[in-house]
């Protein structure tokens, strides 16, 4: 119940319609000339009047069934670090079987503490009958945890003197993840490979020269192991698999240990620098978290469920604990 009465509230708040500039210039010239025509009972003044109006209406039919015809959602990727950009895609459909949707712009803007900011606009200019047309924009939410971002529809279709907004979306939910950290304060996602990472990467790629099978390629695979051929081949990118290499010793995160040691938010951040550290090395990953062992475990999956502990993670006071 309380969903829907927040949902509800958020569409009322969504304007219908807003007077653009060269709107309301013409919306005043319409008027003084109605003005005019009435007080000195000039036909020729009666004629433009009509006219001026009925060029209104008509937009106005055209401009509305223009936005209520598309549809707008939002595509998250399941791996979001606060304070990091991420790629946000926007899709628009084309509910009409018809006729074309023209001039329509979508603004994405997240419900959350990130909401003060501006929203992102997304433009499209033609969407054809029956198809759904795709734009991505850069977005960065600050803070962990579970944020909403929400969508709203308009067109300033067809002659840019009004802009009317359309059918709001439902907003896209999305789980926000600790900065990852390393040990020393840097930053754990998003650089470049270094050079330790590159001789680690190296060594592994001469002691284990016989390829095993390959695998879809994963965020953090060393640049040597990617198999370039059945990469062009496929479209998508391919990480290939060594033999003869000794199996990588599990490593288990104690995220009590790095919590108390340096705070609720650094030591989540830390936790998350490992995790992704693990994953480009490509060792099984485990974690203690107060009381609870998770066992070493390799795979996207198992990265993902670690990183959505952190970001659940909640701290109910100094004196109380953590849960």
């Amino acid at each position: 119940m309380r969903t829907r009465g927040r949902a509800k509230k958020e569409r009322v708040r969504t304007p219908v319609i807003r007077i653009r500039p060269a709107g309301g210039v013409y919306v005043a010239l319409s008027v003084v000339l109605g003005v005019i025509s009435v007080n000195s009972g000039n036909n020729l003044l009666y004629l433009v009047t009509a006219l001026l109006l009925g060029y209104m209406l008509t937009s106005g039919i055209a401009g509305r069934r223009n936005v209520m015809g598309a549809e707008a959602r939002a595509e998250l990727p399941d791996a979001i670090y606060a304070g990091r950009a991420f790629r946000l895609v926007v899709t628009v459909r084309n509910r009409r079987r018809s006729v074309p949707l023209y001039l329509v712009e979508v603004a994405a803007k997240p419900l959350g503490a990130a909401g003060e900011h501006p929203p992102l606009r997304v433009f499209f200019g033609l969407i054809p009958p029956g198809e759904e047309r795709s734009r991505s924009v850069w977005m960065t939410l600050p803070r962990r945890g579970r944020e909403r971002v929400a969508l709203e529809l308009s067109s300033a279709y067809p002659f840019d003197f009004f802009v009317r907004w359309g059918r709001t979306p439902q907003a896209a939910e999305a789980l926000v993840f600790p900065t990852p950290l390393l040990e020393g304060g840097a930053p754990g996602y998003g650089e470049e490979e270094s050079e330790a990472d590159g001789e680690v990467a190296g060594r592994a790629s001469s002691d284990a020269t016989d390829v095993s099978g390959v695998r879809p390629y994963q965020a953090g695979d060393p640049v040597s192991r990617i198999h370039w051929k059945l990469s062009a081949r496929t479209g998508a990118l391919s990480t290939r698999l060594f033999e003869g290499a000794s199996p990588p010793e599990g490593r288990t995160i104690d995220l009590d240990a790095l919590v108390s040691a340096n705070g609720v938010e650094r030591g989540l951040s830390l936790a998350a620098g490992r995790i992704v550290e693990a994953e480009r090395e490509d060792v099984p990953l485990g974690m203690k978290d107060r009381g609870i062992v998770l066992a070493p475990a390799s795979g996207r999956a198992v990265r993902l469920g670690l990183l959505r502990r952190l970001a659940l993670y909640e701290c109910v006071g100094e004196g109380e604990g953590w849960r």
